[in-house]
């Protein structure tokens, strides 16, 4: 006797779905509060600074610079309600990218900041990855 497939269907898309990689919890948000982050770099020393989950712009600001400590940092990105990422190439050259919103992903910071490098660099580090809400930031360079 033959079973039909259609009895399969839903036994499978189960298996599937729990066999699938889950995002962590920091890749995708979805808004739930007013959070921002801030992300300082200083071109002459290359070093950086971060702030997040702050209520303000001016916090994580604040935040980003006091971290960075070089004469010369400023601030190359900020978000409301999402990701923000920062890049860095040959000599003096760097990126960011940020993504904000219901639906803002780590991803999608992380690529727009290594691409926008690289288009004055021919090579691209990522440094790290912040979300403006109480996740714990991605740190590739320390």
């Amino acid at each position: 006797m033959k079973t039909p497939i259609i009895l399969f269907a839903p036994f499978v898309a189960v298996v599937f779905t729990l066999l699938s990689p889950a995002p962590s919890r920091a890749d995708v948000i979805h808004v739930s509060g007013d959070t921002y982050a801030a992300i300082a770099y200083s071109e002459k020393t290359g070093k950086w600074g971060y702030g997040y989950n702050y209520s303000t712009r001016r916090g994580a600001e604040a935040e980003a610079l006091r971290k960075c400590t070089a004469d010369d940092a400023k601030i190359v990105t900020w978000v409301h309600n999402g990701f923000c990422a920062l890049a860095v190439g040959e000599k003096v050259a760097w990126g960011i990218g940020y993504t904000y919103g219901d639906g803002a992903s780590s991803r999608t910071a992380k690529l727009t900041a290594i691409n926008e490098c690289k288009k004055r660099s021919s090579t691209a580090k990522l440094l790290l990855c912040i979300c403006s809400y109480d996740v714990t930031p991605e740190v590739f360079d320390k």
